[in-house]
C-alpha cells in the first residue's frame, strides 16, 4: 500500500536520523535478506539511450560531454543501476495512459525510496535488481551490467563513496566481493559498513540529494514541475 501524506510528513521529520543509522550499523548485517515474497520475476531490457530514473528523473545513461554543468567518468551512472521488473504491466509513473513492465533507477536509494513511497514489496507481483559491482567495468558500462535480484545481493556502504545521487551505497552478488572491495577503498571511503536489502527497506526512507522535495513529490504533497535546479550526481 502506498504511503499516506501522513506517513510521508512523518517520515520527512526523521530523516536526520537515516545517515547517522546507515553508517553505525553493525558489520553483521550480511547475506540474504528474509521475509521477502516469493516472486522472482525475470529482470526487463534496459532502455540504456533512452531511459531516466523512476524516482529522480535523471538518466540511467552517464551523459557524455557536459551534463548540468559537470563531465562525469565513464560508467558512473551505471554503476549503481536497479529495477524494478513486475509480474503485469502497470502504469507509467508520468503517463498514467501508458503501462510499462519495469520501472529504472540509476541509484540503489532511488529503487528503495520509490518502493517506499509507492507501497511496492519485492516478491510480490515484483522483482527487485540491482548492478553486481564486482562484475561491473566502467570500460564497458552498459555491457557489464549484471543484474542480480536485490534480496540476494550484499550491499556496502562507505561515508565518502562517490556514487549518484551521493547515495553512498553499491550492490555486490557476494559477501565476499563486498568484503574485497571495502578492503581496497578503505582509506578513501572513511567509515564503512554492510546491509543486507531488508535491512535498506528497514531504514527507508534512504538519504540522498534532494530527497525530501522527490518524497513529496511522488506523494503528491507539491504539484507543478519537478525541482531540477539541484545537482543529484555527487
Amino acid at each position: 500500500m502506498a504511503k499516506t501524506r501522513r506517513e510521508v510528513l512523518a517520515a520527512l521529520g526523521g530523516l536526520a536520523l537515516a545517515a547517522p543509522a546507515l553508517a553505525h550499523m553493525g558489520h553483521g548485517q550480511m547475506g540474504m535478506s528474509p521475509g521477502m515474497g516469493r516472486d522472482l520475476i525475470p529482470p526487463k531490457p534496459i532502455p540504456w539511450d533512452t531511459g531516466s530514473c523512476a524516482f529522480c528523473e535523471m538518466p540511467i545513461k552517464t551523459p557524455e560531454g557536459e551534463w548540468r554543468g559537470r563531465t562525469f567518468p565513464k560508467g558512473f551512472f551505471e554503476q549503481t543501476y536497479s529495477q524494478i521488473a513486475f509480474k503485469e504491466p502497470r502504469p507509467a509513473p508520468h503517463n498514467p495512459k501508458e503501462t510499462v513492465e519495469a520501472l529504472h533507477f540509476e541509484s540503489i536509494a532511488c529503487m528503495v525510496n520509490y518502493a517506499w513511497v509507492h507501497g511496492l514489496k519485492d516478491g510480490e507481483g515484483a522483482t527487485f535488481y540491482v548492478t553486481d559491482r564486482g562484475s561491473y567495468d566502467p570500460q564497458n558500462p552498459q555491457g557489464s551490467v549484471r543484474l542480480v535480484p536485490a534480496r540476494r545481493a550484499t550491499y556496502y556502504f562507505g561515508e565518502r563513496l562517490m556514487v549518484v545521487m551521493n547515495a553512498k551505497l553499491l550492490a555486490f552478488d557476494s559477501p565476499a566481493k563486498a568484503r574485497a572491495f571495502a578492503e581496497a577503498h578503505k582509506a578513501q571511503h572513511g567509515r564503512q559498513n554492510f546491509f543486507t536489502f531488508q535491512t535498506l527497506l528497514d531504514l527507508a526512507p534512504l538519504p540522498e540529494m534532494n530527497l525530501v522535495a522527490l518524497l513529496a513529490q511522488h506523494a503528491g504533497l507539491l504539484g507543478g514541475e519537478k525541482d531540477h535546479g539541484h545537482d543529484h550526481s555527487h
